[in-house]
């Protein structure tokens, strides 16, 4: 395939299970030395969309491409060519490292003349040396993890799924996870899925956000950020006639989103949060709307962040579909 092709393609593709649609004409790719995290919430669709893309199962329409092989009539040679980490890794836990990791390359045809320096290789890879000839079911999840990535890795595959690879690790475990993967994604087309916020900043150079089984945007975290400075969040700590303020706060152009929080133990005080569009005067605008209404006691503009502007994405995705209905 031409070097400048993406090793991963999806060309819009849906996913229909009887009358239920669960993927609806979603459209990426990823480039060899990329790592893209799929992100999404819990039932985005983001396993589907592995599953898809790994041969598991088959778009209903559309087109998926790994290496430059189409899924739906080259699976095989597709597949040849992919590692899968599962969110929960195939592991045959009486087994020790060694040993599931020679089952697994035979299973991939690894030549037995290539065989144990493969292993080496991906024992090496994935920082196993200390674990070699341990039962698996001895182990630490963060060193079962680890196998998980050890066996998606054997016979230098040219993409890399890995579904949630850093569930249910404590933050040592995950901080290491990171650097494994980190380290192997300059030759592979690496799609990570999550719904960790902090793995895609840290890891990723670009995020496809998932949610409803729509894509809703595909970008670096960066330009995400850029492009949805609509999400800057204005607090503000208030007294008086929470209706009158958030009236006349709410009357302002470019304010959104306004909601109330009431302060404990203190009467008519409010925590006021809304999402404010980029102009400079419009702190001045809210600070003016609340004195006329009430009391203003502090005033705070937070810039954008990721996390904002994914909840956005998705908030804004959620409120489509109601109308939709």
């Amino acid at each position: 395939m031409n070097s400048d092709e993406p090793l991963i393609a999806l060309d819009s593709v849906s996913k229909r299970y009887g009358s239920k649609e669960i993927i609806h004409d979603i459209s990426f790719d990823v480039k060899r030395g990329e790592i893209v995290g799929f992100l999404g919430p819990n039932g985005a669709g983001k396993t589907t969309t592995m599953k898809m893309i790994s041969g598991f199962t088959a778009a209903t329409s559309g087109t998926v491409k790994v290496a430059g092989f189409d899924m739906a009539q080259d699976n095989l040679e597709g597949a040849r060519r992919l590692g899968y980490l599962p969110e929960h890794p195939p592991l045959y836990e009486v087994l020790d490292v060694t040993s599931y990791l020679k089952f697994v390359a035979k299973v991939k045809r690894i030549p037995n003349h290539k065989m144990r320096s493969e292993i080496d290789r991906v024992i090496s890879s994935c920082q196993l040396e200390a674990v070699t000839t341990r039962e698996i079911f001895k182990l630490s999840k963060g060193y079962r993890q680890r196998v998980g990535l050890a066996q998606a890795l054997i016979g230098d595959p040219d993409v890399l799924l890995l579904d949630e690879p850093t569930a249910g690790l404590d933050p040592g475990q995950i901080q290491e996870t990171r650097e494994v993967i980190r380290s192997f994604s300059e030759n592979h087309a690496v799609l990570l899925s999550t719904h960790i916020l902090p793995e895609v900043t840290l890891i990723c150079k670009r995020i496809a956000i998932i949610n409803q089984g729509r894509v809703l945007a595909v970008d670096s975290p960066a330009a995400l950020q850029a492009a949805s400075e609509q999400t800057s969040n204005v607090s503000a700590d208030v007294s008086g006639s929470i209706d009158d303020i958030k009236r006349e706060i709410e009357s302002i152009d470019g304010v959104n989103n306004t909601r109330a929080i009431p302060i404990s133990g203190q009467s008519q005080h409010y925590k006021i949060e809304c999402q404010v569009e980029a102009r400079d005067d419009i702190e001045a605008d809210i600070a003016k709307a609340v004195t006329g209404a009430g009391n203003l006691h502090s005033l705070v503009r937070q810039q954008p962040s990721l996390e904002n502007v994914f909840l956005k994405y998705v908030s804004e995705s959620k409120s489509n579909s109601e109308v939709d209905k």
